[in-house]
């Protein structure tokens, strides 16, 4: 019996969400199914590749009869391997979720524009440890092709936030 990991099955059930959502889209006017179609096909090219890396690339997976992860292995001169989710990662699961809420709660607050740039910042300086200018650039860069991409290309306008409008209204820059 072929034993699968918790980011395999998780990759199983995004394809499914993925495929269902290009199915639906088919049903919907031309210009309605092109969101649905450009976050759906390369979502399922995505989870496809994702699942053949886990199925065929991956030394511990079920494919290659070698023991499942989670596991810990007995190798001579080697520490045992740590399950993938236990005692042991809940601090960074917390972490991760903080993460997620605030910026949920950002784009909320003061939209796309205002919040991805301040999270990328403060993502890259304090978990991944890179450098002010490092943080800095990707977050402009970012900031940069979300703008190009929605608000150039595709002409879709990004949530503005319920704070920003009100806030450029009463310093004089907004719309009437």
């Amino acid at each position: 019996m072929r034993h699968y990991s918790f980011s395999t099955w998780l990759t199983i059930i995004m394809l499914i969400f993925f495929c269902v959502m290009v199915g639906l889209s088919m049903e919907f006017p031309a210009k309605a199914r092109f969101m649905p179609l450009i976050v759906g096909i390369p979502g399922i090219a995505l989870c496809l590749i994702q699942l053949a890396i886990d199925l065929f690339h991956s030394p511990k997976s079920a494919f290659h009869g070698a023991p499942r992860a989670g596991i810990a292995h007995e190798v001579p001169g080697m520490e045992p391997e740590l399950p993938e989710f236990g005692p042991h990662t809940v601090r960074q699961e917390i972490t991760m979720w903080t993460y997620f809420v605030v910026f949920v709660a950002g784009i909320v607050t003061f939209g796309f524009y205002t919040s991805a740039p301040i999270m990328l910042v403060t993502f890259l300086r304090r978990q991944a440890e890179a450098s002010w200018r490092v943080s800095i650039s990707l977050a402009a860069g970012a900031t940069i092709v979300l703008y190009l991409l929605f608000g150039a290309l595709l002409h879709i306008q990004l949530f503005p936030g319920f704070v920003t409008p009100w806030l450029l209204r009463w310093i004089g820059m907004g719309a009437v």
